[in-house]
C-alpha cells in the first residue's frame, strides 16, 4: 500500500468521470470485452450494448483539497513520514490516481487467476487483492451516501435534543471525509487484510453453465460487513469465493470445494447473483441473460408470495 503514496504522477489530464466501480472491473463482464449489458433499476429496464465508461461514475468525485488530503493520511504520516511527505498532496486527483493505480495492477492478477487457480494464494497477489477488495468495498457512492445520511439525521434527532453537532467529534466528518480515511488510512485496510486472512478460506469458483456471475455498482459490500459467504465475481465464469472458516456457520452455497476450487452451481450463481442485488444502488452489469432472469424472479417475487400466501390460507 505505501508504494501507492511513494510514486509520483504526473500531472496529466485531469479524470473528470471518476468511477466508484473501475471501468476496467465492468468490463471484464462484457461479452466482447467493451460493451455491457446494464439493469438501471431506475426505470427497471435493461439496456444492451452499453459503453462502462458512462456507469457507477460521478464527476470529480474523489478530488479533494491539499487539506483533506493531510487529513485523511495523518495516520499514514506519523507511521511512514518520508512516503507521505515524498508525495504531491497539491494534487487534487492524488486519490483518484492512487485508486487507479491499484486497478492497474489487479487486472493482471484477475487474469492470472482466471487461468490458473493456484495464483490466488500467491502471497504478493493476496496483498495486491486485500487492498482493492477493501477500496471497491469502501469507495462506492452507496457507502458514502449511507455515511452522509446517518450524520443528518443524528444531527437532526441531536438538535431536538438541545445537542449542539459542535458537541459530537464523529458528526464534523462528511461521508466524503470518512470514505477518504478509510481509503487512506492505514487501520481500516488492516482490519480488512485481518478479517479477510484469518477468518477465512479463499477458493476460486467456476461457473460451468448458462447463468453467469453479475456485479452491482456495489459489489464488494460482503467484505466491508464481514459475511460468511462472500461471492467476488472476476468476470461472468470465474469468482473469488471467501468461506468462513468456522465449520458450523451457515453459508450462502453448499457447493464443496476440491483443493482451493469450487465449481458452482446454477443454484449458487443465482444465489450470488441476487446478494448482488440486495447491494445495487443504481446498476446492475453482467450478460443479458443471467440480469433477465434475476430481473424476472424479482419483479415476480410479489406475485410468488401472494401465490404461497393463498394456497397455505387454503389449505
Amino acid at each position: 500500500m505505501i508504494k501507492v503514496f511513494q510514486r509520483g504522477f504526473s500531472m496529466g489530464k485531469q479524470v473528470k468521470n471518476q468511477h466508484y466501480v473501475p471501468k476496467m472491473y465492468i468490463k471484464r463482464f462484457s461479452p466482447n470485452g467493451k460493451k455491457v449489458c446494464v439493469w438501471k433499476l431506475e426505470g427497471n429496464e435493461i439496456l444492451t450494448r452499453q459503453e462502462p465508461s458512462k456507469y457507477a461514475a460521478r464527476r470529480y468525485y474523489y478530488d479533494a483539497s491539499e487539506q483533506e488530503l493531510h487529513e485523511a493520511l495523518e495516520e499514514m504520516a506519523k507511521l511512514y513520514p518520508d512516503a507521505v511527505a515524498n508525495s504531491d498532496l497539491s494534487d487534487e486527483q492524488f486519490l483518484e490516481k492512487a485508486l487507479s493505480r491499484v486497478e492497474g495492477a489487479t487486472a493482471s492478477i484477475m487474469d492470472a487467476i482466471c487461468e490458473d487457480s493456484t495464483q490466488l494464494l500467491n502471497e504478493t497477489n493476496m496483498i495486491t487483492l486485500i487492498i482493492f477488495l477493501h477500496e471497491l468495498a469502501f469507495r462506492s457512492e452507496k457507502y458514502r451516501d449511507l455515511i452522509d445520511n446517518i450524520r443528518s439525521q443524528t444531527i437532526d434527532f441531536l438538535d431536538k435534543l438541545g445537542v449542539e453537532e459542535g458537541a459530537v467529534k464523529e458528526l464534523r466528518k462528511t461521508g466524503k471525509e470518512v470514505q477518504m480515511y478509510q481509503l487512506m488510512g492505514i487501520h481500516p485496510v488492516i482490519d480488512t487484510a485481518k478479517s479477510l486472512i484469518e477468518n477465512y478460506n479463499w477458493y476460486v469458483g467456476t461457473v460451468p453453465g448458462k447463468m453467469k456471475l453479475i456485479i452491482s455498482d456495489n459489489p464488494a459490500q460482503g467484505i466491508m460487513l464481514g459475511f460468511n459467504d462472500i461471492c467476488i465475481p472476476l468476470c461472468g465464469d470465474k469468482a473469488i469465493i471467501f468461506r468462513i472458516a468456522d465449520p458450523d456457520a451457515p453459508i450462502l452455497s453448499q457447493d464443496q470445494p476440491v483443493g482451493n476450487e469450487i465449481t458452482l452451481s446454477e443454484r449458487s450463481v443465482f444465489a450470488y447473483n441476487a446478494v448482488q442485488l440486495s447491494y445495487a444502488n443504481r446498476f446492475l452489469f453482467g450478460d443479458k441473460m443471467s440480469l433477465s432472469v434475476l430481473k424476472m424472479i424479482s419483479d415476480n417475487k410479489g406475485k410468488i408470495m401472494d401465490t404461497l400466501h393463498t394456497k397455505a390460507m387454503n389449505k
